[in-house]
């Protein structure tokens, strides 16, 4: 059994190799222009500009954020619990309709679940202009289906003998299903769907720095004055933004069993999807739906893409999501191990919590400006964010963990940084690797963000066919990436699975 533990965190470190061609190619490409900038961009988080002018400016970005943020969130939980419902098996067991629904239903949601928000938001605004409602549809589609398919899940652990039970006293079909279905769904909102708020906050932030709108907006418009002080002012606001919403969430509490909380959901619910599909039908008919119709035609005029030209692109892309990957694997364990001390742990809290809190396309930015554009900053850029995630996974399981295995090594002399890795990561090591399975999913959806910006990959090159509306090129790009993310997450399932 230590053996195979062993194994499991070997595996966790052996992922880092990936560092050494990668730091070889951003050795070879830095430039020193830029190390002033840099110096200024890390400075300026110890001096935010602070006045009147830029408080007021502050809360109405903020105000912009919650509400596209929430909205989307909102709009995505409910539906995402509608299409869990339509595409779990015991829907289909209860009414008693044929699977082939249920494998479409299937099938759909993993097309839109495998393009990232961005690419929805990038290519809605090339239809229709920049616009509230086109942050709100772009997180929608999506996390629509992300939400569907954990619904789904949840909702496959239902043991199908219960209706049976039910049915046995003649009850009607909908309302054994709701008595099914109500107490799982909310288990999964409370578990998951809070955290999705966050998500979605998150999503709305980037989606800014394209323009939609919000505190991502202003980030961006700093960023490009080189007004760093101006920048950190809204990146430390949003940092409270979001550790306010986190305590939020850990304070809130729901009964499943209170009769006038359940009739408030049902009411949202209803109202929600009301408002929903007056509010779709009325973007789609109403708003720009000439331009939509002649951008269609633009499809017959486009040209192909080089066969080798987009091999190429989708090898990029793969390496792109592997290397970060890799990155976000191995550098979390790597130095917590190395420095294995409270000082060093709360260093490593606060860098891990600014990568998750700055938008990866700063962080790209900011890297550019001393480094020139390449597939390895690329990757290190998306490696970081997503290492500052898992490394809070990490931390929050090693701080829950037993230690008496720990405290038992060091007590017989073996050294501390031995005894942490063998008495504390290696019982860690397995669900670690199975979460790293899980987010590497998200990673080959995001290579589209550092992609438009770094100039790399399918990204790169759906941003130049929409600049010149190759609605063509678009469909294959948007093919392609699919693609790639459907079979990785079929990878990574089997990866998980294997771990479970």
């Amino acid at each position: 059994m230590n053996k195979l533990k062993l194994n499991y965190t070997s595996l966790s470190f052996l992922p880092i190799l990936v560092c050494i061609p990668l730091g070889y190619q951003l050795i070879n490409n830095i430039h020193f222009g830029g190390f002033k900038l840099f110096q200024e961009f890390l400075i300026s988080a110890f001096n935010p500009k602070i006045d009147n002018e830029i408080i007021i400016t502050v809360i109405k970005r903020l105000n912009e954020t919650i509400l596209i943020g929430f909205f989307s969130w909102l709009v995505s939980i409910i539906f995402g619990a509608i299409f869990g419902i339509f595409s779990s098996n015991i829907f289909y067991k209860i009414f008693n309709i044929p699977n082939f629904f249920y494998h479409i239903i299937r099938f759909f949601l993993t097309i839109i679940r495998s393009i990232h928000e961005v690419v929805w938001g990038i290519i809605l605004i090339q239809i229709y202009g920049i616009n509230f409602s086109i942050g709100i549809i772009a997180i929608c589609i999506p996390y629509i289906a992300v939400n569907s398919k954990v619904f789904a899940e949840q909702l496959e652990t239902i043991d199908y003998k219960s209706f049976e039970s039910i049915n046995q006293i003649n009850a009607p079909k909908f309302s054994s299903l709701l008595t099914l279905l109500w107490n799982p769904i909310i288990n999964t909102f409370k578990n998951f769907g809070l955290y999705r708020l966050e998500c979605s906050i998150r999503s709305t932030v980037i989606l800014g720095l394209f323009g939609i709108g919000g505190i991502g907006t202003s980030i961006f418009l700093s960023f490009q004055t080189l007004n760093f002080r101006e920048l950190w002012t809204y990146l430390w606001s949003l940092a409270i933004l979001i550790i306010l919403s986190g305590l939020i969430f850990k304070r809130t509490k729901f009964r499943t069993t209170n009769k006038v909380q359940s009739i408030f959901f049902i009411a949202i619910i209803f109202i929600t999807i009301l408002f929903s599909f007056s509010y779709f039908l009325y973007f789609i008919f109403n708003n720009n739906f000439e331009n939509f119709n002649s951008v269609s035609s633009l499809f017959k005029s486009s040209s192909y893409l080089g066969l080798f030209y987009f091999l190429k692109l989708i090898l990029e892309t793969i390496i792109l999501s592997l290397i970060s990957t890799g990155i976000a694997i191995s550098l979390p364990p790597l130095i917590i191990g190395i420095f294995n001390n409270n000082t060093s742990k709360i260093s490593i809290k606060i860098i891990a919590f600014l990568l998750r809190l700055i938008p990866t396309p700063v962080i790209l930015l900011t890297l550019l400006t001393f480094n020139n554009p390449s597939l390895s900053l690329a990757a290190l850029t998306l490696g970081l964010h997503n290492a500052g995630i898992t490394s809070k996974l990490l931390f929050t399981n090693l701080d829950s963990q037993d230690r008496r295995n720990y405290i038992a090594m060091k007590s017989l002399g073996i050294s501390k940084k031995t005894s942490w890795l063998l008495g504390l990561f290696s019982q860690q090591a397995k669900s670690y690797l199975s979460y790293c399975a899980y987010r590497s999913d998200i990673i080959i959806r995001e290579t589209a963000i550092v992609g438009v910006i770094g100039s790399v990959g399918l990204g790169w090159q759906l941003q130049e066919s929409l600049s010149s509306f190759a609605w063509q090129e678009v469909t294959i790009v948007l093919i392609a990436y699919s693609s790639i993310a459907i079979v990785g997450e079929l990878i990574n399932g089997k990866i998980k699975n294997s771990l479970t």
